[in-house]
C-alpha cells in the first residue's frame, strides 16, 4: 500500500489547460454522463487501425457496454478525461486512466482523432497521465499495446516506459514506467 489517504482520487476538478509541443492548446475535463453521444461520434471517427489499437480487437463501433464504462467512471479509481482543442472546442482526444484499489498500479489508454495525430496530442496527454499518476502516489503506470502500434510504443518509450512481452499474447507489448 502506498500510504495514501482514503480520499485519494484520480479526479481533477474543473478544467486543465495544456499546450502540445506543436502549439495546439487543449482543454481537459472529466467526462460527464451527457457526453455519451459526443464519445460515440468521436470513436466512430477513428480509423479501423485506431479502433484496433485502442480496444485490441477488430470493431468499428463502441458497444453500449463500452460506452457506458467510459462515461460511468467513479472519478476516484477510474477517470476519463476529454481533450478539446481550445480554438475550435472540438473533441480531439480521450485519456482513460484506471488505478487498482491500493493505488499501486494504473493503466492508461489514449485515443487521438486522426486529424490531430502528429501534433503532440498523444505525447502531451501521456505526459499528463504520468504526472497525474505520480501526484496521486501511484507506483507504476502501464499500457498494453499492439506491437503494430509503433507510434504509441515510441511515444511511451520517450517518456521512460519500458517494454516487455505481454504474457499469453505475442502480438501485444506491456509498457510500464516506475513512478517512484
Amino acid at each position: 500500500m502506498t500510504g495514501q489517504s482514503i480520499d485519494t482520487s484520480l479526479s481533477e476538478a474543473g478544467e486543465t489547460f495544456l499546450v502540445t509541443r506543436a502549439g495546439t492548446e487543449l482543454i481537459l475535463r472529466p467526462v460527464r454522463l451527457e457526453d455519451a453521444g459526443l464519445l460515440a461520434r468521436f470513436y466512430d471517427g477513428l480509423t479501423a487501425d485506431d479502433m484496433q489499437f485502442r480496444f485490441l480487437s477488430a470493431q468499428s463501433h463502441l458497444s453500449t457496454s463500452q460506452l457506458a464504462a467510459m462515461i460511468e467512471v467513479d472519478h476516484r479509481h477510474r477517470e476519463h478525461l476529454l481533450a478539446f482543442e481550445r480554438a475550435s472546442h472540438a473533441l480531439v482526444a480521450t485519456l482513460l486512466i484506471a488505478a487498482d484499489d491500493q493505488f499501486e498500479t494504473a493503466e492508461v489508454a489514449i485515443s487521438v482523432a486522426p486529424a490531430y495525430k502528429g501534433r503532440g496530442v498523444g505525447w502531451t496527454l501521456l505526459h499528463h497521465a504520468v504526472d497525474l499518476a505520480r501526484e496521486r502516489g501511484i507506483a507504476r503506470l502501464r499500457s498494453i499495446e499492439s506491437r503494430a502500434n509503433r507510434e504509441a510504443i515510441e511515444v511511451e518509450r520517450t517518456l521512460g516506459f519500458k517494454s516487455s512481452d505481454y504474457e499469453g499474447d505475442a502480438t501485444l507489448a506491456l509498457l510500464e514506467i516506475d513512478l517512484r
